[in-house]
């Protein structure tokens, strides 16, 4: 684990003097948005372009504008694990699992998120015997801070820091509180194409105790138009290392569209694949985007 301790501390490292010398300053036609806060909404004429965090496991950078919600949320999504290790399979589903976001600043929002409706079953093929449980999911309460790149600009850098309460019951949540930290950094690259690298370090409960440990992701995401502007595809790789006695890499590959149907509407589909035995087989998700 010291190898993937070293490699998100340098990415943090890279991102942070990517910041210092970013050259992002607004262009004299920008208008001055400082004054912008949750109870003196930013104008309809000065919001920024829409932009969420759906669909892959990346984020944007871009925070919502002051004063203004924003719901994103999954419609439904579908988890299968084939365990080989001790003959079982496991079958997730979750239905209605909105995240809102209240613009409090230019540069920061709140974000809260909860899966309404979840469904868990795991089978054990060498007893044929099966559990289930269903319930409501974990409460998470987070922020997102930029710290540059909000209102142009060619990049942009923001701070996602996350506390997830246990509030799902048993057979669901693992009834630990969780505290992650994301920050991702988008790139706009020629001809409409966009990169965002995410260092991602967290302090997780894993199967070996009950006790918190150090957890490290690195994400990438590409993303193009495909077939007519409004309609985007993307595909991001993840990795994860933990430390505490679940030590084996997680990989996935995660390819989606997301169609933007009108200018604060936006609907999404797509999968994460496993690319090897430490991740789920498969997660099959669509979600909806709204801003207010």
């Amino acid at each position: 684990m010291r190898s993937a301790q070293l490699l998100m501390g340098g990415m943090l490292v890279f991102l942070l003097v990517s910041a210092a010398h970013a050259d992002d300053a607004p262009d004299a036609d920008t208008p001055d948005k400082s004054g912008y806060t949750l109870f003196n909404p930013t104008t309809d004429d000065q919001m920024r372009d829409f932009s969420t965090d759906r669909p892959g496991k990346t984020h944007s950078a871009n925070t919502v504008d002051a004063g203004h919600f924003q719901l994103e949320s999954d419609i439904a999504t579908h988890t299968f694990d084939h365990f080989s290790s001790n003959a079982q399979t496991s079958n997730g589903y979750s239905v209605i699992a909105p995240t809102l976001k209240i613009g409090l600043t230019n540069w920061a929002d709140l974000e809260t998120s909860m899966a309404l409706f979840n469904f868990a079953s795991q089978k054990d093929r060498t007893t044929d015997t099966t559990t289930n449980g269903h319930g409501f999911g974990d409460f998470t309460f987070g922020s997102k801070i930029n710290l540059f790149g909000n209102d142009g600009g060619d990049t942009a850098l923001a701070l996602i820091p996350v506390v997830k309460f246990p509030t799902a019951c048993n057979t669901i949540g693992n009834g630990v509180a969780e505290y992650t930290l994301n920050a991702p950094y988008d790139i706009n690259l020629p001809d409409k194409w966009a990169v965002t690298l995410e260092p991602a370090l967290g302090m997780l409960k894993n199967n070996a105790d009950n006790n918190l440990h150090g957890d490290y992701q690195m994400l990438g995401t590409l993303g193009h138009p495909v077939f007519t502007d409004s309609i985007t595809g993307s595909v991001t790789l993840s990795s994860e290392y933990a430390d505490g006695g679940q030590l084996t890499p997680n990989y996935t590959v995660g390819p989606a569209l997301q169609w933007l149907a009108m200018p604060a509407l936006q609907f999404d589909v797509g999968t994460n694949i496993g690319l090897n035995r430490a991740s789920p087989d498969y997660n099959l998700y669509t979600g909806v985007s709204f801003r207010l």
